[in-house]
């Protein structure tokens, strides 16, 4: 069955698509109903006619674009995006047609003579496969040009007349035209005895694209990526690090390389540092209205300590360049001290570390102490000098981010008395703590209703009182068979009030801490994503296995 899957900057729903039309806009006659300035009382409308589905505006001032294109009445194809205000409407057809070759905004000849070949081998039509369930196609594998470490664009994007280009070369921008249409964070090439494989990490969790890699084909991978990188072609069994990236459609996308001398060879791990694949704004993170509006009023105050805390990848760096964005950097001067620097941040001075030089977090903080900052952003507080230097920041004119490794909120409280930061330093400058974990969402295409147990009820509490029916992963091409497609954010917000100050310079115990909070306006990592669950974003399972036990 056709459906719509509507994103605001709040919630995300599913509506099957049947017969009856589908009317959006401001006023509570319609099937979505939202309240925001750039919608009209009513907008426009989906039906279903004798020729397919079809989105029509009804004369709305701001317009309806499908796609990026305004239109007045329109075709849907399965995946077409169309937007009005501050919405998003995906329209999701299984049974139709995939491509959207020659509509407006769509794939207009991407799929060009380097993705058709008959005679593609058993590794390449693996990998192809990926590529083509993906719904949304903008290039393809020719307009993908290699830029080595040095900015030299060593294979430019080529049409679709142009020769065929090496093997090795095509294997990789086929690689990296997959992790383009699977949003992969990583790509890693293993060897084996006698072959090697490759798999992706998508949403967290590695999915494998080719099982059987030829050795000689891997050696090939491995040679251009060395050229990429421009590594000492003489070195062949240390461990290396190094970049490059690829310029497709007017942008441009970083990769950091590390080759790994293992047991039948160089594995290869690629990061992909791609922009467009994270939020950047802070109302982008999903976060609930009312920590967006305690978050957002901290980020435009002139002093103050912002802490981030969660496990590696869980998105607090991504959480803290939101923050930063928040802020007019024409206005103030921004500094960062990270490890490494992933992202640039326009109108920010970026710093990396480098322990080698002696540039550690501790040591770089106190000097640009000396450079006026008004915004600084710490990557990690690691050790009591940073804490403290950070905190003294904080209490004297500096806006501070920074992120700490804690399971929790009230664990990021102990971690920094744990440093040795004395607790009236922690209760005077700290004024907001998050916690995050990143949680699959249900792939919209094959998720499948179920009844919750007496187990889960029980779990989830009030919430869940009334509720017949929750969602299970199931598995398509469109997922890559995990049940799961894309990722967000569970949050904890902490809010340093009088109280909490009152409790941390009393040598609290966590049991005291949970105790204040209860009396305020708190939701902990897991009721934030049992919210999610009876929402039908992401599954019960996910959650538990994400936020873990509750404390």
């Amino acid at each position: 069955m056709a459906f719509l899957e509507v994103k605001s900057p709040r919630w995300t729903r599913r509506i099957d698509f049947g017969s009856d039309p589908i009317s959006v806009g401001r006023h509570p006659d319609n099937q979505i109903q939202f309240n925001d300035d750039g919608l009209s009382r009513k907008h426009c409308v989906f039906e279903r006619r004798p020729d397919g589905w079809w989105v029509q505006d009804l004369g709305s001032r701001n317009g309806t674009k499908v796609n990026g294109v305004r239109v007045a009445n329109a075709s849907l194809t399965a995946g077409d995006v169309v937007r009005v205000g501050n919405l998003e409407i995906r329209f999701m057809a299984p049974e139709a047609p995939a491509s959207t070759a020659g509509r407006a905004g769509g794939n207009t000849g991407a799929a060009t003579v380097d993705e058709s070949r008959q005679d593609a081998t058993g590794y390449e039509a693996a990998i192809r496969r990926v590529c083509e369930a993906a719904l949304s196609k903008q290039f393809g594998q020719s307009d993908i040009a290699l830029v080595d470490a040095r900015g030299t664009v060593l294979h430019a994007a080529s049409g679709a007349n142009d020769a065929m280009p090496a093997e090795s070369v095509r294997l990789m921008r086929l690689l990296l035209l997959a992790c383009f249409r699977s949003r992969a964070s990583d790509l890693h090439v293993e060897p084996k005895a006698d072959k090697a494989t490759v798999r992706i990490r998508v949403d967290g969790v590695m999915v494998t694209l080719v099982e059987d890699l030829p050795t000689e084909v891997f050696r090939r991978l491995i040679g251009v990526t060395r050229v990429l990188c421009q590594f000492d072609q003489s070195v062949k069994a240390e461990v290396l690090d190094g970049h490059f990236s690829v310029e497709v459609k007017q942008r441009r996308v970083d990769y950091r390389v590390s080759l790994t001398p293992a047991v039948h060879g160089m594995k290869l791990v690629l990061r992909v540092l791609d922009p467009a694949n994270a939020p950047s704004r802070l109302h982008e993170l999903g976060m609930l209205p009312w920590m967006y509006e305690k978050l957002r009023t901290v980020c435009n105050r002139d002093a103050g300590l912002v802490l981030a805390c969660g496990p590696t990848g869980s998105g607090k760096t991504t959480t803290l360049y939101s923050c930063l964005r928040e802020i007019d950097l024409e206005q103030r001067n921004a500094i960062t001290i990270e490890d490494p620097v992933e992202y640039q941040i326009e109108g920010a001075t970026q710093i990396p570390i480098d322990s080698k030089q002696g540039h550690t977090f501790g040591g770089l903080l106190r000097s640009i102490l000396r450079q006026d900052p008004d915004v600084i952003l710490v990557g990690e507080i690691r050790d009591a000098e940073t804490a403290n230097v950070a905190m003294q920041a904080a209490m004297t004119g500096h806006l501070v981010f920074s992120t700490v490794h804690a399971r929790d909120t009230i664990g990021s409280v102990f971690r920094l008395l744990d440093l040795g930061v004395e607790g009236y330093l922690v209760a005077n400058a700290l004024d907001i703590v998050i916690a995050q974990r990143l949680v699959r969402v249900l792939c919209p295409t094959c998720r499948r209703q179920t009844a919750p147990t007496l187990a889960q009820q029980l779990k989830m509490g009030k919430g869940i009182e009334g509720m017949a029916t929750i969602f299970e992963p199931v598995g398509c091409d469109y997922c890559l068979d995990t049940g799961y497609y894309g990722r967000r954010a569970l949050f904890e917000l902490l809010e340093m009030n009088d109280m909490l100050r009152e409790v941390v310079l009393k040598q609290p115990t966590p049991q005291q801490l949970r105790e204040v909070l209860k009396s305020g306006l708190f939701t902990s990592l897991q009721g934030y994503g049992f919210q999610l669950v009876m929402n039908g974003i992401t599954s019960y399972d996910e959650v538990e296995r994400v936020s873990g036990p509750e404390n």
